[in-house]
């Protein structure tokens, strides 16, 4: 087994399905927060791989902009918040869904058809903090703490990327990437899309 890259048309499609999926979540969260949202890491660079004929994901981040009711230091209360409008909003798009699952770093939405797993998004919620890192809210499962973590090398990130394309590098950068991510799948590794990502992105820039 080994990852390729999934068909671009699919992944379009599937894009078009979750944002609209986050813009009723956008308006469900609106008396708490306001926020954007981005399609991150493979996806918003034609990087979506695809393990032999399993589903493949799309991420998401959540970029927190106006904290009406000032919960950016309860993050437990703010993850609560959209996980249950996740659930509101996609029982009224997925006919049977259960449950969104709060996952360590993502809120993870799975879309299952007669058992099988047809497709999933992860959407992370982050803060971009004065320091010019991104920050995400992580559930530490070991000690059932919410806290906001640095995200390592997340400081630019966009700007270095568009530098590389203009130096000519983009198809080495997809080689070295889908590279990376069978390493990863060959040693086990529980790896995110944006961290091979942002991983590939500091070797071209170093």
């Amino acid at each position: 087994m080994a990852y390729r890259y999934a068909n671009q048309n699919e992944v379009k499609e599937l894009n078009e399905w979750c944002r609209n999926i986050l813009l009723e979540v956008q308006k469900e969260v609106s008396d708490y927060f306001t926020f954007d949202f981005r399609l991150i890491g493979s996806g918003e660079k034609r990087l979506v791989t695809q393990n032999s004929d399993e589903a493949f994901d799309l991420d998401y981040n959540i970029i927190l902009q106006k904290d009406k009711k000032g919960l950016i230091d309860n993050p437990k209360q703010i993850k609560d918040i959209f996980v249950a409008r996740f659930n509101k909003v996609l029982k009224g798009y997925v006919d049977g869904y259960s449950h969104s699952c709060d996952s360590t770093s993502v809120i993870t939405i799975k879309i299952v058809q007669n058992n099988t797993l047809h497709f999933s998004f992860d959407v992370a919620i982050v803060i971009e903090a004065d320091d010019g890192y991104f920050y995400r809210l992580i559930h530490d499962k070991k000690t059932n703490r919410y806290i906001w973590n640095r995200i390592r090398s997340s400081k630019n990130y966009f700007s270095k990327f568009n530098e590389i394309k203009k130096r000519g590098y983009w198809l080495d950068f997809k080689e070295r990437y889908l590279e990376l991510k069978n390493m990863h799948l060959s040693r086990g590794d529980e790896v995110k899309s944006f961290s091979v990502f942002l991983e590939t992105l500091n070797e071209f820039y170093e």
